[in-house]
């Protein structure tokens, strides 16, 4: 059955789109084997994006950001009949962040200069 927490968290794909942009970022809390049991999405998003000690603003953009790319896809994949590649997710996360920090989103460009 396809949820919410399904979609974000829990599907295979996903879980490889995730681990993959912790290790582009360096952020321990986005890598799946730190992540903590929950039962919605809600729940899972604060866990990932509320430890003390963690850059709170820019996680939740980039989860954010990663959710929306995600919701793109499935929505491509079920309406529109075309599947992309993990490579390409990826690049198409790693765009957006960049456009995000044009924009202005400081704190995410902050986490991704970080050392």
């Amino acid at each position: 059955m396809e949820t919410a927490l399904h979609l974000l968290a829990d599907c295979r794909f996903t879980r490889r789109i995730w681990d993959h942009i912790a290790l582009w970022v360096q952020e321990p809390l986005l890598k799946l084997s730190n992540w903590k049991i929950a039962n919605t999405a809600l729940e899972w998003c604060i866990n990932i994006t509320t430890t003390a000690g963690t850059p709170r603003k820019a996680l939740r953009s980039l989860a954010l950001l990663i959710m929306w790319v995600l919701w793109n896809e499935r929505n491509a994949r079920i309406f529109n009949r075309k599947e992309s590649s993990f490579i390409s997710v990826i690049g198409k996360i790693k765009e957006e962040v960049s456009a995000w920090i044009v924009a202005g989103a400081r704190p995410l460009g902050a986490l991704l200069l970080r050392d």
